[in-house]
């Protein structure tokens, strides 16, 4: 999914397959899905079928799987692992490349900082807090 947008990302996961032909309907239909849709209604869309690895596909299935809990109930620490998650589930896999996954932590949480989403204090007590993977 390297270099594609978040809506030419979600056009591919929900519509169309590889190839030539695939790329350039990707672009139309990631268009049409932009006038349609607000950035924050496609980011729902995408968090609701992204992979996330161990079979979780969306946000909801992640959260349950790796968690136990709603979406609206994960931390900022399991939040940040998860959003960490969706670049490479395999590579990432917090049971099995438990070091990787918290390197990709970090490189969430900073970028919540540089967003100002999180204070500099906020995102530290994230990393630093317990995960509770199940």
């Amino acid at each position: 999914m390297g270099g594609a947008t978040l809506d030419q990302q979600l056009v591919k996961n929900l519509y169309t397959g590889n190839g030539l032909l695939a790329k350039a309907e990707q672009i139309e239909l990631s268009f049409k899905l932009e006038a349609r849709y607000s950035k924050s209604q496609i980011l729902e869309m995408y968090l609701s079928d992204v992979y996330f690895g161990h079979g979780y596909y969306g946000l909801p299935a992640a959260a349950r799987g790796y968690f136990g809990v709603a979406p609206a109930d994960l931390t900022w620490a399991q939040a940040s692992l998860l959003g960490g998650l969706v670049q490479a589930p395999s590579a990432y896999d917090p049971y099995t490349h438990l070091e990787l996954a918290k390197r990709r932590q970090r490189h969430v949480l900073d970028r919540l900082v540089a967003t100002h989403h999180l204070t500099t204090e906020q995102a530290a007590v994230a990393f630093a807090a317990p995960l509770n993977l199940r």
